[in-house]
């Protein structure tokens, strides 16, 4: 077998892969539908009934009803005498009602277990002015020239790092107290398991993704409840 052949040969698993992930079995459309399928294809419903007295809004106008939109792009190219990296990146956006709702329903779900008896009759409104929308399927693939070429590459889920922030004002009688509280955003990359498949990773990260959102709307409560 010439050089020319064993090069071949090693480049090809790592460049089949990224193309089975990134042109083949998944798209934009895809993903979309998919993203939208985990949601029963529709944006979550705010159930005001069980805390009357708060509030939740976006700090933003939102126009659309779409559960998600995706892009996907090469980000990074690396081409360098010995050494070349690609970074592909598959990006989805959710809609921003889809956290806001969540994490509106929640905390109407948990008002009970402190923050009403903190209000003691108070209205409180909330805006959402901040909360992680994003996720990307990466694939970072590298190639080494070492008389012949050595491929490998490395596929994760990415989160949005954007931290959740909210201001609120608490009105009784005419008088406004109002503030901003940020709560950190923890998550981090998910390696995606040999042979797993787009649709698995996404799924799982969707189900950590929501109870983020949870975790992040009761560190939320407990600070307000000590700010208030």
């Amino acid at each position: 077998m010439t050089l020319q052949k064993i090069q071949n040969f090693l480049i090809l698993p790592s460049l089949l892969f990224t193309i089975l992930i990134f042109t083949g079995c998944i798209s934009t459309r895809k993903m979309d539908r998919f993203v939208s399928e985990q949601y029963n294809n529709q944006i979550p419903k705010q159930n005001t009934k069980k805390a009357p007295a708060i509030t939740v809004d976006y700090s933003e106008t939102i126009y659309t009803d779409r559960i998600s939109s995706s892009a996907r792009k090469t980000s990074k190219v690396l081409p360098l005498l010995f050494y070349w990296q690609w970074d592909y990146r598959h990006t989805s956006t959710l809609n921003p009602s889809i956290p806001v709702n969540n994490f509106a329903n929640y905390i109407y779900a948990i008002a009970n277990r402190g923050l009403n008896q903190k209000l003691n009759g108070h209205q409180l409104a909330l805006t959402v002015e901040q909360a992680p929308t994003t996720f990307a399927i990466v694939d970072k693939a590298h190639l080494i020239w070492v008389v012949y070429a050595i491929s490998w590459d490395k596929l994760y889920v990415e989160p949005d790092a954007k931290d959740l922030i909210l201001s609120y004002k608490i009105t009784k009688d005419g008088a406004v107290k109002s503030g901003k509280i940020t709560i950190e955003n923890i998550d981090a990359n998910k390696n995606i398991r040999f042979a797993q498949s787009w649709k698995s990773s996404t799924s799982e990260y969707l189900l950590r993704y929501n109870e983020n959102i949870k975790t992040m709307t009761k560190a939320f409560v407990d600070k307000l409840i000590e700010e208030i």
